[in-house]
Formats: structure tokens, C-alpha cells, sequence
């Protein structure tokens, strides 16, 4: 049996490390708050801004020897589970990394402070990368006909499916993201030629992908029962023996802490009341991250080497490619 990798350690002194660096109100990027979209050909959908942080390229957690410049092989032909395995090893790898402390006080999204939380912009980078290589995988090939992108969009539907039954919240949440957004949403065409069970599974992982929220994945099961445990200590135990990794939606419990900094005043009483709350989230995001830790997945690097080359398109050029791919749906 393998050794567990040691713990994430948790917030020692929980006091003064819990004190916000700044009370600067931050506008909530697209990534804390996805807008609902109509189901495909019902209408136009909103814009799902993945708002990129400081730097585009997201740290791939995997490393990856200098290979010859080749052609980029298509997505499909990486099968759904592997995706999954792949993307889940990723977001498993930047979750149990992120120090706790920089979730605080919306510090990570405040400009001009891209050194201050590198670990919780690792990870955002990151969920934008990959729904900026579903939009291309979808848009960046010229020769693509319709049926051929909804191929695709299968494909990527399947992938999100493999992600929910790996319990990767994070990269299911991306995909659907991705593909709610308007670039793939307007192409009518496409959506037509995609199978009625696809479309079925999307609207399926849809109302799961709202329905799995903090609140109800730290309800759910062994994390219930983790979480009323009075024993940190005891609570990873039990975690542990389990043997069930989770890799959460880490905008979620950046919400949650947003809020709580905006909406609790500052003085004595408030102070102390908000301290108590954002504890107790850190105690849950550091239970989730010891969860984390049971994956047993090894890197692919064929796909690692595909994900770190593949174009990042920005959504103004997406939005041009659909209208290009086709201009009879707007």
C-alpha cells in the first residue's frame, strides 16, 4: 500500500492569520458566479466570463519533458475516462495546494496583488484554461462541419460525466461552463447535430452541477459525518480510510468568503462572529483537500503536453470564429 502524502497543515493560529489584508470591495469575477444559460436552441444564453488572472498560462501541476514541435492530436481521440483521469490528477494536484490563508478577504482577485495568493490564481488559471480548451477544441479548427463539432461536444459532454462519477466538481463545472457559454451556445447548427441523449446528459449534469454547492457536498455522506467530528484529527482519519478523493469547485467557498467579508462589519462583536464563520469554511476546504489526497492517478504526458499547447483563444476571438463558423445563427 502506498504512503499517504502528509496532510495540507491547517491555519495553526487561526486568529491572526484569519485577518483580511484589505477591505478593498472587489466587483466578483466571473469565476465565483456562472449566470444560467437556456438549454441549447432555446434562446441566447448569457456570457459566462472566466475572468483570466494575472497570467494566462495556467502552472500544469504535471511536469512535462521538451518534445519536438508536431501537430496537436484532436481531443477525441484522448477516450472520456482518461480526459477525466487526466483533468482530475490536475485539479486534485492545485486544490491540495492552496494555502488557506489566501482565500481570505478577497485578496486573491484585487489587481495589482498578483504575488499575494498565487496558489488560489494557480487554480483559477487553471479552471479557465480548461474552458478555453473546450471553446477551442469546439471553434479552433476551420475545417470542422457541424456534425464534426458536435463530435466534439459529445465527446466533451462524456468527459464532464466521467469527471462527476471521479467526484472532479471543479473541472465539471468548467466543461458545462464552457459549453454554456456563447460562442458554442449560438451554434444552432452544431446543437442540432448532437444526439438526443447527449443533449439529456448535459441537461442531467446541468441541475447536478447547481445542485452540488458547498453546503450540500459538506452534507453528503463520509463528509458529513467528517465535518461533525469534533477531532480534526479524527475527521481526516475518517477521511482517509475511506478512500474516496474530491476535488470541490473551489469558487464556491470563495463565494461564501466574499460574502462573509463584505457583509460582516468590522467591530468588536462583528469581528469575532466572522472570524468564528470563516474558520469553520477553512476547517471544510481543509478536510475536502485531505480528501483530495486518496486519487491514485498517474500523468499522461501525451495529454499534458496537449493541454499546455493547445491555443488559448480570448473570448472576443471564440465569439469571431462562431459568427464565422455559423453566421446564419446569430
Amino acid at each position: 500500500m502506498p504512503a499517504l502524502e502528509p496532510a495540507p497543515p491547517l491555519l495553526a493560529d487561526l486568529g491572526p492569520a484569519l485577518e483580511p489584508k484589505s477591505r478593498v470591495a472587489l466587483e466578483a469575477p466571473g469565476y465565483l458566479h456562472s449566470p444560467p444559460a437556456p438549454a441549447p436552441g432555446k434562446g441566447s444564453a448569457p456570457v459566462t466570463v472566466l475572468e483570466p488572472q494575472s497570467n494566462p498560462e495556467s502552472p500544469c501541476p504535471c511536469p512535462v519533458n521538451n518534445q519536438p514541435t508536431e501537430e496537436l492530436p484532436d481531443v477525441t481521440t484522448f477516450p472520456p475516462r482518461l480526459l477525466a483521469e487526466q483533468l482530475t490528477l490536475m485539479d486534485a494536484e492545485l486544490f491540495k495546494k492552496v494555502e488557506l490563508y489566501e482565500c481570505l478577504g478577497s485578496i486573491w482577485g484585487q489587481k495589482g496583488n498578483e504575488h499575494v495568493a498565487p496558489t488560489v490564481r494557480a487554480t483559477i488559471a487553471h479552471f479557465n484554461r480548461l474552458a478555453n480548451c473546450v471553446t477551442t477544441s469546439c471553434l479552433g479548427n476551420h475545417g470542422m462541419r457541424a456534425q464534426d463539432r458536435a463530435r466534439v461536444v459529445e465527446h466533451w459532454i462524456k468527459v464532464a460525466r466521467e469527471c462527476l462519477s471521479l467526484n472532479n466538481f471543479s473541472s465539471v463545472h468548467a466543461i458545462i461552463s464552457a459549453l454554456r457559454s456563447n460562442p458554442i451556445h449560438r451554434l444552432h447548427k452544431t446543437w442540432a447535430a448532437v444526439s438526443s441523449k447527449s443533449t439529456k446528459y448535459l441537461k442531467q449534469l446541468c441541475k447536478k452541477d447547481t445542485a452540488v454547492k458547498r453546503d450540500l457536498l459538506i452534507k453528503a455522506g463520509s463528509f458529513k459525518v467528517a465535518t461533525q467530528e469534533r477531532n480534526h484529527q479524527r475527521a481526516q482519519m475518517r477521511l482517509r480510510r475511506q478512500k474516496k478523493g474530491v476535488v470541490p469547485f473551489l469558487g464556491d467557498f470563495l463565494t461564501v468568503l466574499q460574502r462573509l467579508d463584505s457583509a460582516i462589519p468590522d467591530d468588536l462583536d462583528g469581528n469575532i462572529n466572522k472570524k468564528r464563520k470563516e474558520v469553520r469554511v477553512l476547517q471544510e476546504m481543509h478536510l475536502l483537500q485531505v480528501a483530495a489526497m486518496n486519487y491514485r492517478l498517474r500523468p499522461l504526458e501525451k495529454f499534458v503536453t496537449y493541454f499546455k499547447r493547445l491555443e488559448q483563444l480570448s473570448d472576443k476571438e471564440s465569439y469571431k470564429l462562431s459568427c464565422q463558423l455559423e453566421p446564419e445563427s446569430q
